[in-house]
């Protein structure tokens, strides 16, 4: 999914998060392979419809270049008020000034990339993520085990898991745990821009 579509998403969450009925958006965007038997499972099984929406939202960035479409695509018939909205939000990616992905670091002061991100730090940002995170704490060193863990201690809530991996993270490294390194592991893992520049600027 491409950054623009990922902050139309960011932006239109919580309405997303109020509004959507995804019994039928769901079974298209099985059909398309987009959402994966377990997901799809897992969300009909989930009974608040809020934390389905939620679940889903988080789920998405991850499922390709398609996705972003197919989803538009699932709302046309049951929700077209909300396609269109994710239709327009997508066509503002020229309103946010944003720098490439490669310029980052040089929009971070020296004194906060060679520092270790605080625990407030890392909440914002982990508020802001979607399934790339678990790429991003591999690639910070942690095992697939540690992830798991993370997972299971905070079954019901996305964003303790990640935060829960992040702190994690920086107690194995103490004083290497810095804000470049996990700037270079959210970079390449093709995280928003954006994203990084509000965590830590």
């Amino acid at each position: 999914m491409e950054a623009r579509q990922r902050r139309a998403l960011r932006r239109l969450r919580t309405e997303l998060a109020e509004q959507l009925r995804l019994e039928v958006p769901l079974q298209y965007l099985y059909q398309e392979r987009v959402v994966s038997r377990s997901l799809l499972e897992e969300l009909e099984a989930e009974p608040v419809a809020a934390r389905r929406n939620l679940k889903l939202l988080d789920y998405l960035p991850g499922r390709g270049p398609r996705a972003f479409a197919a989803f538009v695509h699932s709302l046309r018939d049951e929700a077209p008020w909300l396609s269109r909205r994710l239709e327009e939000e997508e066509a503002r990616e020229d309103e946010d000034d944003e720098p490439p992905a490669d310029d980052v670091l040089s929009t971070i002061s020296d004194h906060v990339l060679n520092g270790v991100p605080t625990d407030k730090q890392l909440n914002q940002l982990s508020g802001q993520m979607g399934t790339e995170w678990e790429q991003v704490v591999m690639d910070l060193g942690l095992r697939s085990s540690d992830i798991y863990r993370c997972k299971m201690n905070h079954q019901y809530n996305v964003q303790a898991q990640i935060l829960a991996s992040f702190i994690l993270w920086k107690q194995r490294l103490g004083k290497r745990a810095t804000v470049r390194n996990l700037c270079t592991s959210l970079t390449s893992a093709d995280v928003d821009p954006t994203v990084i520049k509000d965590a830590f600027q």
